[in-house]
């Protein structure tokens, strides 16, 4: 009978909810929406990192994994299991994946005593047969990969506030603070696990760590004595935990300069290894000890050789039935050394899963040694048959040690992953122009101001070089308009008038008075003094952080790159320099082809990605990033290719002349659609008044 109470008891209670919970929705959202800001917050900020370090512990405390990965997706770190010895490094770009001892067992070099090893060679194959790594390197996402993820699981929260007796965060009452690494972090609990970030701003990701179900039984058993509803266990439904392989990830954005350019350099500099890369399951056994030819002109080593094909490299790698092979040889003379020498690649055909062939490489450098040691060895010969009167048979006493390996990549081919390495690089470098939002004045040269959105080119306005007290009037040569801009800075500055304020991208450049330089406005402290058109300054009292998406503006300037802009009613000196870096994204237009009718317009990058170009409907143009199977641009890329064909004439006019090109293709391929003839194009949607109003908005730039 007291089981049938307790029944009643809870169905009422539910009742009780659900009648009341349809008057206080609104307000459990808008709570809701409070109690997530700040994850939203830092998960908009990881969406515009330029990379993430990944830091994370397979499900069953086996591997440790220590993985960045960039914008574009390109990944290295380290994996390992027990001893460091053991850490296996890993690279991953341009869909390829390579790996190699961060020790290297057997290294090619003398290494001195007391020192470790380099690294091996990078290698593909080493971990044929296992999927460990692949797991590793699938939970490690893009980071603006992760974000959508994590995004759409803080949306789903908003629509559907947890329960009364469930709390909508993971931080309790009565528990330890929450803190990752000795930060202190706030977390919830979501589909794609706990998410833990910094609890002061600007908020950053910290974690994302699957759920204890040791905390899920605490939590039952609790709501049991307390007579509550059970709830279900907790699950990862979604994202890099979702498979159940790790156990959580520490995150670090990547996003100072130092360290994004460290990130960078890293990259670049092992896909410039990768020339030497080796395939690992393509064992070469030397047939016989080769041959060897010394001369005053230099060494030359030959050797045959036989190779086995595992099934796995004849299935994934050697796809053409050719192998690439190289061989280097290590020379001594008369027990010195005498240099080395690495023959050029070539090719085998592959026979079943057999292939054998014959290398060569010389070293001239070889040659004076030799030259040395033949000229004692004869006259020591030539000594002796001297005394024995009888002929002395000639020894020289020289040897080559020759390795032949697998090349995992064809010439052509690690030069293009070296050069999609340097081109993310470029892009990362290629930053947005510096803004202000609408509404900002700048002054004008003949003294009267005007917003910055409604200045045009040719527009003359007031500019300084820093070192030269008065001002000049330049034209305006360049505008631009950017959507995405939300990380600001509201200055403060004491004027004549009173207190006055503008507002700045964070990124803007200011010119410092006192210190004679340049420094962005998310970087000014109260104290720093800003320049104004007389030479004299004014003192900055306050800097407020201020975050939120908004149209932003920005000019620039003939020759110098300066203009003014007001503060209250005291114009202060700020900067626009054009960054070179950005016209170096574009590797050519898209040519005039079939994929114009699904694509439009469009260029390609340097790292096979494409950006579509659109009219924005104002006049100007737009980028838009084109999806493909090995990838999608960046929208730092998307933004470096419309400022390059805004500020680049060559680009501008190469796109043009293709633009106008596929517009006359369009017109053409619609005629004889109509007259019954067969077209050039096919087609649904015909873009030639796009293309028309792109045409248009180029030739005004």
């Amino acid at each position: 009978m007291v089981g049938v109470v307790g029944l009643v008891l809870v169905a009422l209670v539910a009742g009780l909810l659900s009648l009341t919970s349809s008057s206080s929705d609104s307000n459990e959202i808008q709570a809701a929406r409070r109690d997530l800001q700040p994850f939203r917050a830092a998960v908009d900020n990881l969406a515009d990192a330029p990379g993430l370090r990944y830091k994370d512990t397979s499900a069953f405390g086996i591997t440790e994994n220590d993985i960045t990965v960039t914008a574009s997706g390109s990944q290295f770190g380290t994996t390992s299991s027990g001893r460091k010895e053991n850490g296996r490094g890993v690279l991953r770009i341009g869909g390829k994946t390579f790996m190699r001892w961060e020790v290297d067992p057997a290294p090619r070099q003398e290494v001195k005593a007391g020192e470790k090893a380099p690294p091996s060679e990078w290698m593909v194959g080493m971990d044929d047969g296992s999927s460990l790594t692949n797991e590793a390197l699938a939970r490690t996402i893009a980071p603006s990969k992760l974000a959508a993820v994590l995004a759409k699981a803080l949306d789903d929260l908003e629509k559907s506030p947890p329960p009364a007796n469930e709390p909508k965060t993971s931080n309790k009452a009565g528990q330890r603070p929450l803190s990752v690494n000795g930060t202190p972090a706030l977390g919830i609990d979501t589909a794609a696990g706990r998410l833990l970030v910094t609890k002061a701003k600007p908020h950053r990701v910290l974690r994302l760590e699957a759920y204890d179900l040791r905390e899920d039984l605490a939590d039952m058993k609790e709501q049991l004595e307390n007579g509550e509803v059970l709830t279900a266990p907790r699950k990862v439904t979604t994202g890099p935990l979702a498979s159940g392989d790790g156990e959580g990830m520490d995150l670090t954005p990547i996003v100072a300069d130092d360290a994004v350019a460290a990130m960078f350099d890293t990259l670049v500099e092992y896909a410039d290894q990768l020339k030497d890369a080796t395939d690992h399951g393509i064992n070469f056994t030397l047939d016989g000890a080769g041959e060897m030819d010394c001369s005053p002109s230099g060494c030359t080593a030959t050797q045959n050789f036989t190779g086995e094909v595992s099934s796995i490299a004849r299935k994934e790698r050697v796809t053409k039935g050719e192998v690439t092979a190289v061989m280097s040889a290590t020379f001594s003379i008369d027990g010195k050394p005498a240099g080395q020498c690495t023959s050029p690649q070539r090719t085998f055909p592959l026979r079943g899963n057999t292939v054998s062939g014959t290398l060569t490489c010389s070293n001239p450098g070889a040659g004076p040694l030799y030259a040395s040691v033949a000229a004692r060895v004869q006259a020591q010969a030539q000594a002796d048959a001297d005394r024995c009167g009888c002929r002395v048979r000639l020894t020289y006493p020289v040897r080559a040690n020759t390795l032949i390996d697998a090349r995992a990549l064809a010439k052509v081919e690690a030069e293009k992953l070296a050069d999609q390495a340097k081109s993310e690089r470029d892009a990362a470098a290629c930053v947005k122009p510096h803004s202000f939002p609408a509404g900002t004045q700048v002054l004008l040269a003949g003294g009267t101001t005007r917003a910055i959105e409604d200045i045009r080119i040719g527009d003359r306005v007031a500019a300084s070089d820093p070192q030269v007290q008065l001002p000049t009037a330049r034209p305006v040569t360049n505008t631009f308009t950017t959507e995405g801009d939300k990380d600001f800075t509201l200055l403060t500055v004491a004027t004549e008038q009173g207190p006055a304020t503008v507002t700045a991208t964070d990124n803007h450049p200011f010119w410092l008075a006192d210190d004679q330089r340049w420094k962005n406005a998310g970087d000014l402290r109260v104290g720093d003094e800003l320049r104004t058109p007389n030479g004299a300054s004014v003192v900055v009292t306050e800097v407020r952080d201020q975050q939120g998406q908004r149209r932003t503006f920005d000019l620039t300037v003939s020759r110098v790159h300066t203009y003014y802009v007001i503060a209250g009613h005291t114009p202060v000196l700020v900067h626009n320099a054009n960054n070179k870096k950005c016209s170096l994204q574009i590797d050519h237009v898209g040519q005039v082809d079939q994929d114009w009718v699904t694509k439009g317009a469009h260029v390609n990058m340097k790292d096979g990605m494409e950006v579509a170009l659109r009219p924005d409907g104002r006049g100007g143009i737009r980028g838009e990033a084109i999806r493909l199977r090995n990838g999608t641009a960046t929208q730092k890329q998307v933004d470096a290719v419309v400022e390059s064909i805004k500020s680049d004439p060559k680009v501008r006019s190469d796109m043009i002349r293709v633009t106008e090109s596929a517009k006359e293709v369009f017109e053409s391929s619609a005629k004889a659609m109509k007259e019954g003839r067969k077209p050039q194009w096919r087609f649904n949607n015909d873009r030639t008044a796009e293309l028309q109003a792109l045409i248009d908005a180029m030739e005004k730039m």
